[in-house]
């Protein structure tokens, strides 16, 4: 038997309406199977590897919201000489990155390991009054700067100093962006170009990459030959409801959304929850049939299927012979 994944069970109880509110975007991005699929098209070290590796190589805990971009704050806790915070305990006025996590790949020509920062965030206006790339490099300079005392230090005894500074990646997602400017990924990066003259010296300079992901439900995402992108725009398509994107993020994109289990489901009833309080299914015979409907594409059998129903409160008494109704009806063609 099959039961939904985290993401699964998030983007089934995601209202489409709301799906590219701030904090529902940001939770739905922070799973790290999705991450995997963001990282493997925008992080060139990623490029050669598969989805599992990377997200095998994402390390700890995906933090949302609780890491600060403000100076000063961004390590706080981290700083091998401590840090005084005690000014910014209001929080107000504090900016914080959206999604900041790890990742720890295996290194080449016998270094132990790669160490990636990285900061995602989720932006629906493209142009905010403000070039969007410059805030994206101010992110990148802030996770650079916060790295000393914690990566690497200016010591006069530190043999290394900055060689340990760790690259960073800032990747902003548009997800309404203007139809000119939809369908497009840009990268900004350090480049070596010579005024005068050249020379074989090959020093480490690749450090930051500010990245935009534009899409938009307005632009057709079969017409774009890039998979992330036509991925995403479903995604985060407010006409396209939880079951229909899980089934759609499965078959098209091979998203892993659904696991075998052994134990009885208990956690597929959000969707007719979320579809009842958004007003499109009113009274309970509809919403029944919303959530036997949406059960019966992860639950083949009848009496598992049952017993997941009866698991939401609202439907804990309903008889067989009704979630039979509509667990039949769904067979038809």
């Amino acid at each position: 038997m099959e039961t939904l994944t985290g993401l699964g069970k998030a983007l089934m109880a995601a209202d489409p309406d709301k799906i590219r509110l701030d904090m529902t975007v940001k939770n739905i991005l922070a799973y790290k199977p999705l991450l995997a699929r963001i990282f493997k098209e925008v992080v060139s070290e990623c490029r050669d590897m598969n989805f599992d590796d990377i997200e095998a190589c994402i390390e700890g805990d995906v933090l949302v919201s609780k890491v600060y971009v403000d100076s000063g704050l961004t390590n706080a806790g981290e700083r091998i000489d401590g840090l005084n915070t005690e000014a910014y305990l209001n929080e107000e006025g504090l900016d914080r990155f959206d999604i900041r996590t790890y990742l720890r790949l295996p290194g080449k020509c016998g270094s132990e390991y790669i160490k990636l920062i990285i900061n995602l965030e989720a932006q629906n206006e493209d142009k905010p009054g403000y070039d969007l790339p410059l805030r994206a490099l101010f992110y990148c300079c802030r996770m650079i700067s916060a790295q000393q005392g914690v990566e690497f230090t200016t010591d006069s005894d530190d043999p290394v100093k900055y060689g340990n500074i760790k690259k960073v990646y800032s990747i902003w997602l548009c997800t309404e962006a203007a139809q000119t400017r939809a369908n497009s990924i840009e990268i900004y990066d350090i480049n070596r170009n010579f005024l005068y003259g050249n020379n074989t010296d090959n020093p480490r300079y690749d450090i930051l990459n500010a990245i935009i992901i534009y899409i938009s439900e307005k632009h057709n995402p079969e017409k774009s030959n890039n998979e992330l992108i036509r991925m995403l725009t479903d995604l985060f398509d407010e006409r396209i409801d939880g079951a229909e994107k899980v089934q759609k993020l499965k078959s098209e994109y091979t998203l892993k959304l659904t696991k075998e289990v052994e134990v009885e489901v208990s956690d597929l009833c959000t969707y007719a929850t979320a579809m009842e309080n958004k007003g499109i299914v009113i009274g309970t015979d509809k919403g029944l049939e919303a959530l036997v409907k949406s059960l019966k594409v992860y639950i083949n059998d009848f009496d598992e299927l049952y017993k997941a129903v009866i698991k939401n409160e609202i439907y804990e008494k309903v008889s067989k012979d009704d979630v039979m109704k509509y667990y039949n009806e769904s067979l038809k063609p």
